[in-house]
């Protein structure tokens, strides 16, 4: 297996190229139509001729074979995190090499994102009770979903754009979600015992009640024609991306990741540089006892993307090195809870300002949080 593993990892580089070529050409197009006219004309004059607007079945066809990449590409990664860790190898820090490896991380979870908005917008449509109303009964339902970030965020644009669950109550899921599952919460006992394992629990539930009240206050936007249901959205999110649940489920899934795709792309690239200049691996060297050292758990831990119990692989070898609780909690909220490529998807679906508001409560948060177990943990030990 393992040589199998190296033989793909050979080709990185030239994947990651191409990947950047591709990547750099969607999005130079996509902001030139966006801000030139001229750009947007040509466009549409080239239209036709590239075979736009695709077809139903087309689209269709798309969103099944991207659909079972996805899915190859996460057995695949995970296959090939195992194999890393149990080797103490990891890919050589070229930037293509990295693209590559990001772009696997991030794109199963994108694409499970947009696919499972696009059920949720079906099933709520013809079952309006299906999603609790209420924070708890939303955080309840995110700690059962095995979803990351990057999946969160269209999955929660897509319960805020029924107009009948309270944006606290989104918001509230979306901070939960990638934090909390059942395989995340068994394997963090297993590998780092009960007391990581309820402050994971307690903190998030705590970051998720705070988020959810301070988003909907700063930026929540009640229906003057049903004041008495609260915030059923917020200021700038988007208006021009809605999924209707009359629709199948691939002509949502496609919509979705069509609108999405740019944002990603760019997250994606973004989230590679930072694994480039910022690995994961400095954060052993340089985290203290200090507050200094909590500053930077949480500064390190924000644009990364962790998934899937890799922040519980991490700081496995940093705790027994005497890592304090407070700073492990803090790289997990942070880590888990958001990166680059979600809060990328976040600007075009929830707006600037809930934007800000989230990550900035993502980053302070954390840190807060990890001053309090670090003030508490001693009192229980």
């Amino acid at each position: 297996m393992q040589e199998f593993i190296d033989a793909v990892e050979s080709t990185y580089t030239y994947i990651g190229s191409a990947l950047a070529v591709i990547y750099g050409v969607t999005l130079i197009v996509w902001f030139l139509r966006r801000r030139n006219a001229a750009v947007e004309d040509w466009w549409q004059r080239m239209r036709p001729r590239l075979g736009l607007p695709l077809s139903d079945r087309a689209k269709k066809t798309i969103v099944w074979l991207v659909s079972v990449l996805s899915v190859a590409l996460y057995i695949y990664c995970t296959v090939c995190t195992k194999a890393d860790t149990e080797t103490k190898g990891e890919h050589a820090p070229v930037i293509w090499d990295i693209l590559v490896s990001f772009s696997i991380k991030v794109l199963p979870f994108f694409v499970f994102g947009c696919v499972l908005s696009a059920i949720i917008a079906r099933l709520l449509h013809r079952r309006a009770k299906l999603m609790p109303t209420s924070m708890f009964g939303a955080g309840v339902f995110a700690s059962a979903m095995p979803i990351c970030s990057c999946a969160a965020v269209p999955f929660s644009y897509s319960l805020l754009a029924t107009k009948r669950i309270p944006l606290r109550a989104v918001v509230c899921f979306m901070v939960i979600v990638p934090v909390l599952n059942p395989f995340v919460i068994s394997f963090g006992y297993g590998v780092l015992g009960w007391e990581y394992t309820m402050w994971r629990i307690v903190s998030v539930w705590l970051l998720g009640y705070i988020a959810g009240y301070v988003v909907e206050w700063f930026a929540g936007e009640i229906d003057e024609a049903a004041p008495e249901a609260g915030a059923l959205s917020c200021k700038g999110c988007s208006g021009g991306m809605s999924l209707d649940g009359s629709k199948p489920i691939w002509e949502s899934a496609f919509k979705l990741m069509s609108y999405l795709t740019p944002y990603i792309l760019i997250g994606t690239i973004l989230g590679a540089l930072i694994t480039v200049y910022l690995p994961p691996r400095i954060v052993g060297d340089y985290l203290s006892n200090n507050f200094l050292g909590l500053v930077l758990a949480s500064g390190i831990g924000l644009p990364l993307f962790l998934c899937s119990g890799e922040d519980i692989l991490m700081l496995e070898p940093l705790m027994k090195m005497g890592l304090p609780m407070g700073h492990a909690i803090a790289l997990t909220l942070a880590g888990n809870g958001i990166c680059i490529s979600s809060i990328a998807l976040l600007f075009p679906l929830f707006g600037k300002r809930a934007t800000w508001i989230i990550t900035g409560l993502f980053f302070f948060g954390s840190i807060a949080i990890g001053l309090a177990i670090n003030a508490i943990s001693p009192l229980l030990g």
